[in-house]
């Protein structure tokens, strides 16, 4: 019996169903519609906001380590530039050590060489130097975080190992 009377259908059922539906539609539609639309759209601006701001600093990391790899190119050809002047000047030492006795040239053929050698060891140091600052530096930005005194000597460590 309960089942039949389920699915009964009464003429005023349907009546107050549908006015009820309508009252709930038109209350919604009154009250409710627009602060979920606005909430929609706050949303939607919110994630705008959000990607372009990752864009942003997207680009801003490209720049950076576009010039990082200014910056690299920079100390090598710097170090380069050392090397030749440092290569130049125990050229023309050597020239005018000939010209004086065989036993000045030599001796200041030595002191030069060790000049270059020691230019070049304290200028591989500061680039060596230089360079992982800069790679801290960036790594660090890229990161998002602070990096510790033992992950700088790693990465200094790890930097001057490719090198050589």
């Amino acid at each position: 019996m309960g089942l039949q009377n389920i699915l009964n259908i009464e003429p005023g059922s349907i009546l107050w169903t549908i006015t009820t539906f309508l009252i709930v539609v038109w209350i919604v539609g009154k009250f409710g519609w627009k602060p979920i639309i606005r909430g929609l759209k706050d949303r939607e601006n919110s994630i705008r906001t959000d990607l372009d701001t990752a864009k942003a600093e997207r680009e801003k990391a490209g720049a950076m380590l576009a010039d990082y790899k200014q910056a690299m190119a920079n100390a090598k050809k710097e170090a380069s530039d050392i090397i030749l002047q440092a290569q130049d000047q125990a050229a023309k030492l050597h020239a005018k050590a000939e010209v004086d006795a065989k036993e000045t040239a030599n001796k200041l053929v030595q002191k030069a060489r060790e000049d270059i050698e020691r230019e070049s060891d304290m200028a591989k140091a500061d680039i060596s130097r230089h360079v992982a600052e800069l790679t801290a530096r960036a790594t660090s930005r890229l990161l998002g975080r602070v990096i510790d005194d033992k992950e700088h000597e790693k990465l200094i460590l790890d930097a001057l190992k490719e090198d050589r």
